[in-house]
């Protein structure tokens, strides 16, 4: 088959992004040909990517599909990786007799955050698609509660293979100044939603003794918005700095750490320095971070919201969000009950292969179901 993938992509700094990399090469590994039309244009771009959406929006995907004739067309969709151009994507695409799939990462998180015209965004897209995937159960009721009668497929998020290491632990902890201090690892974009704060809250409780051998180290950066959704980046800097403050009122200035971006050859190694990965998420849709943590092998401490208490159920260190003192238990009971160094154990993932085969069935169920005959038109 050949599939069209309309997404973020590499070299983009992009959650979503880096998962359509890596899925759609899984694919090409299994005999599929693969092209993308990327959220924006850049110079950058891999030999795969044919097209951005940038100013040419449906005119490009039609000159796309038209150059490449696709199978299927496969949607990577969340609000925040197409910003102002959301209802163009969410727009059926300009592809007759070819079948459209969208992946979507975030459904409750933006219909949460964007209420009425988030909900309508996401009806107007499911319209047009002949198949919707999620990653979790919930977020496939949040498409039962939003009356969508698309078939929605639950195919989890796999945990991606990192990029090759070029740095280490003993380079980060010296780079950082973390000495042999235990590391709680926040990582990732930093976002109002992640619960830093109630983090720091919790560390502000742990006993003397037991705060001073931890640091929390956030490592990530605030995640760069485009056109009017730069309201939402300038709130995330709100919310960093109130964090900054918090840490400093309560004398955590020196057991608080910020990385700013962290390059892909540093990825492995914040994993290894790592006691415990900390998800003190109040939304969640799902993590990679989470499945990052689970195949390295390091503890994670995470609230139960969203796909999270799915992926942690049963777990010891899972707590209500927004609880703080709990926050806190479960952190002192980590750090008293595991090594002082992050496992090299693997626990069950999603592994890519089943991600990309299954992934795979849904394009050729999609393509057998549908002739030019009995495809449905977009209301």
């Amino acid at each position: 088959m050949r599939i069209l993938y309309l997404s973020p992509y590499p070299p983009a700094r992009d959650g979503i992004g880096t998962y359509t990399h890596v899925l759609a090469h899984a694919v090409r590994a299994r005999g599929h040909e693969i092209a993308v039309i990327a959220a924006r244009p850049d110079p950058g771009a891999p030999e795969e990517v044919v097209g951005a959406l940038g100013g040419g929006g449906e005119a490009t995907l039609r000159a796309a599909v038209a150059r490449f004739r696709p199978d299927v067309v496969h949607v990577q969709f969340a609000v925040p990786a197409f910003g102002a151009r959301s209802l163009e994507v969410a727009r059926r695409p300009a592809t007759p007799g070819v079948p459209v799939v969208a992946t979507l990462h975030e459904v409750s998180r933006d219909t949460a955050l964007l209420r009425g015209p988030g909900r309508a965004l996401y009806r107007r897209l499911a319209s047009g698609c002949d198949r919707l995937i999620v990653h979790t159960r919930a977020a496939r009721d949040t498409l039962a509660a939003l009356g969508l009668d698309a078939e929605a497929t639950v195919i989890p998020h796999f945990s991606s293979p990192p990029p090759p290491a070029t740095g280490t632990a003993a380079g980060l902890r010296t780079r950082f100044g973390l000495g042999d201090d235990r590391v709680l690892l926040a990582f990732g974009h930093i976002h109002v939603s992640k619960g830093l704060d109630d983090l720091v809250r919790a560390v502000a409780t742990l006993p003397p003794a037991t705060l001073a051998g931890v640091r929390v180290v956030v490592a990530g950066a605030v995640r760069r918005r485009h056109g009017p959704f730069r309201v939402f980046e300038a709130r995330d800097y709100l919310h960093e700095a109130a964090v900054r403050r918090l840490a400093r009122r309560h004398g955590l200035r020196d057991r608080l750490v910020f990385t700013g971006y962290v390059p892909d050859g540093d990825i492995a190694a914040w994993f290894d320095a790592a006691a415990a990965v900390v998800l003190p998420y109040r939304d969640a849709e799902q993590s990679g971070v989470a499945n990052l943590a689970r195949a390295f092998g390091v503890p994670v401490i995470a609230t139960t919201v969203g796909g999270l208490a799915e992926l942690f159920e049963g777990s010891p260190w899972a707590i209500p969000p927004g609880a703080p003192d709990r926050l806190a238990t479960a952190i002192s009971d980590l750090l008293t009950t595991t090594p002082r160094t992050g496992g090299t154990t693997r626990t069950p993932v999603t592994d890519l292969d089943t991600v990309a085969a299954r992934t795979i069935a849904v394009y050729e169920a999609v393509r057998g179901r549908l002739t030019p005959g009995n495809r449905p038109d977009a209301p």
